[in-house]
């Protein structure tokens, strides 16, 4: 009896830090023509964002935790600029920071906010996000423009999209 009991919580403790087989990220893109930004939101799954960041050489970052660390942000932004291109108009725009959050699903969101830019007429993204890493990742694009919606999906062979907007 107490045999079968253990080889149940062995299972389950084991079932519990399986490694999952879906590797994807989402980012929603919007263009606020007053402010003429693009603002977005891009959804990790914690643990994976922190092993490519880890394997990128940046110290544990502990994100979400008390003990943080301070720079989270700007090495979370500096993996965003490096693995995600957003060209509109020919012109790169520099991507910021302006929050994120920490979910208690090991999710966790990054709020952009880019450069001005006129109202676009031709779009390049270029989304490599943690490819690198694994070799089965799906990075989903959400773009709404005017109310014109457009998706994108990019892995590890296609790793960019253009679009012209009439």
């Amino acid at each position: 009896m107490i045999r079968k009991f253990l080889l149940i919580v062995f299972l389950a403790v084991s079932f519990a830090f399986a490694p999952h087989e879906y590797f994807v990220s989402v980012t929603e893109a919007e263009y606020n023509e007053e402010a003429q930004t693009f603002q977005m939101t891009i959804k990790f799954i914690g643990h994976d964002l922190e092993k490519a960041l880890s394997e990128a050489g940046v110290p544990e970052l502990n994100l979400g935790a008390d003990n943080e660390l301070n720079l989270a942000d700007k090495y979370i932004l500096d993996y965003i600029n490096k693995t995600f291109q957003f060209n509109v108009n020919d012109k790169v725009l520099i991507l910021k920071m302006v929050g994120k959050e920490v979910g208690n699903d090991d999710f966790i969101y990054c709020y952009i906010e880019t450069d001005k830019v006129r109202k676009p007429k031709n779009i390049y993204i270029e989304n490599t996000m943690l490819a690198e890493v694994f070799s089965a990742q799906e990075n989903i694009v959400y773009l709404t423009i005017d109310s014109k919606k457009e998706s994108f999906s990019f892995n590890k062979e296609k790793q960019n999209a253009t679009l012209n907007i009439e």
